[in-house]
């Protein structure tokens, strides 16, 4: 990472940190320009008492490493606090997750301390709006070796189009790859978005109940594609265990809570590709572990 770097000697406070995403005002208006900053925190570990809510909500057993995408929610603190920067131009309120790529180089004991480092990367305009990425690197503290990162993408609505685009999309063609699949059907309690978010500290009012999430446009609280993807990687058991990973998803339709879902899988030569469909077939997400 060659931006600059500050060190902090603990990650953020969660709600504060929310807090100041969320908040419109403030925001420096004269530029799109993504601030060129490293945020890196050392000493961090997993709380054993949220990590135990983490493996519950997910579906995840106790076996001594982080479960694969845990160390992004060690590093949700600091990317809130990317997005809560003066110079950062939008507020965070309306910034959607629209893909996830993980990489693990070998697996993290769930007692391990760690330095966890944040930056933006890789902006660019998409017809929906302005995508953007923030890299993470998580090391172990004593010997700075690289144990795991991602990039995560997020984009930054057009609202002018959203509503146009919206009524001309087409519903995506069949993917031939899950022709054979077994398909799991799973119920997605109401509480799942509350759970979550005790577990990761990521209480966004559009995860918690219908009242909290219909200022922003829906009808009913939605999970947050971090446990959707989380669940999934849960469901495929051992081959989440390897060291060397790498994960991608796409999160596409937001998961309604409750809901009845579709899990599928089917494998390729070098992995296994998984979704998650709604009731009616459309995706709420498409990813693959190898």
């Amino acid at each position: 990472m060659s931006a600059p770097i500050l060190d902090l000697h603990s990650l953020p406070a969660m709600p504060a940190t929310l807090l100041r995403a969320a908040n419109p005002f403030g925001k420096s208006r004269s530029s799109t320009t993504l601030p060129a900053l490293t945020l890196r925190a050392h000493g961090c570990r997993a709380s054993p008492v949220l990590l135990e809510r983490y493996r519950t909500a997910c579906g995840f057993d106790a076996d001594g490493f982080l479960p694969l995408p845990y160390p992004q929610v060690l590093a949700t603190p600091l990317h809130l606090q990317l997005l809560g920067l003066p110079d950062f131009p939008y507020s965070a309120m309306g910034i959607v997750h629209v893909r996830n790529l993980i990489q693990q180089h070998r697996r993290v004991p769930d007692t391990a301390g760690l330095t966890v480092a944040c930056r933006f990367d890789g902006q660019r305009d998409v017809p929906a709006g302005q995508e953007f990425d923030i890299e993470t690197r998580v090391e172990a503290q004593e010997t700075g070796e690289l144990l795991w990162q991602a990039v995560s993408t997020l984009l930054r609505r057009n609202a002018a189009r959203k509503d146009k685009d919206g009524a001309r999309k087409a519903p995506p063609p069949e993917d031939p790859r899950f022709a054979s699949s077994r398909p799991a059907s799973w119920s997605i309690p109401a509480d799942t978005g509350r759970r979550y978010a005790r577990a990761s500290g990521d209480f966004n009012p559009i995860h918690l109940t219908a009242l909290t999430a219909k200022p922003f446009g829906f009808s009913r609280a939605i999970a947050h594609g971090m446990w959707t993807l989380a669940r999934c990687v849960a469901e495929l058991g051992e081959a989440a265990h390897a060291d060397a990973l790498r994960l991608d998803c796409d999160f596409k339709k937001p998961l309604l809570l409750p809901s009845r879902v579709t899990f599928q899988t089917a494998r390729e030569s070098a992995g296994v590709v998984f979704r998650v469909l709604s009731e009616e077939g459309k995706p709420h997400l498409v990813g693959r572990l190898g």
